[in-house]
């Protein structure tokens, strides 16, 4: 399992512009790894910043939207929902009556908290395996915008 124990990242602050620099970072990541990738950055109820790689479908779109909606339901990273619905043999239509066409448990969609004030945003990947897209947020931001 990689980075499993990463549910959430929370931060002293969050505004777009931070957003936009969480989400580059993760960008040019990518580009250095020779991989391709769609990433969003959502508050909980506009976009603030969206990006598909030319070499990805359009359908990677509609993961991100899925894969952030498990984060925002969950309120935990959607790698973390994916292993505890695993472990508790559960899943999402049956067990919490969601529709997998608006909900996805695969990894790639992190919540971000702002301390004293909650869940603020999400970020999500995909476009890599669903581990990959979990792990290449954490390394993108690990250092420079969380420890």
């Amino acid at each position: 399992m990689v980075n499993e124990t990463i549910r959430k990242i929370e931060l002293n602050k969050f505004n777009n512009e931070l957003g936009f620099k969480m989400a580059l970072a993760i960008i040019n990541l990518s580009k250095k790894r020779n991989q391709n990738i769609a990433v969003a950055i959502d508050r909980l109820n506009y976009t603030v910043f969206l990006f598909v790689d030319d070499n990805l479908s359009s359908d990677n779109q509609n993961w991100l939207r899925r894969k952030a909606n498990v984060a925002k339901r969950f309120e935990e990273s959607s790698l973390s929902v994916k292993y505890d619905l695993a472990n508790g043999n559960m899943n999402l239509e049956e067990t919490f009556a969601l529709n997998s066409k608006d909900f996805l448990a695969k990894g790639g969609a992190i919540p971000v908290f702002v301390k004293d004030a909650g869940m603020i945003a999400v970020i999500t990947v995909s476009g890599l395996k669903d581990e990959e897209d979990h792990k290449i947020i954490i390394d993108a931001l690990k250092g420079e915008f969380i420890d």
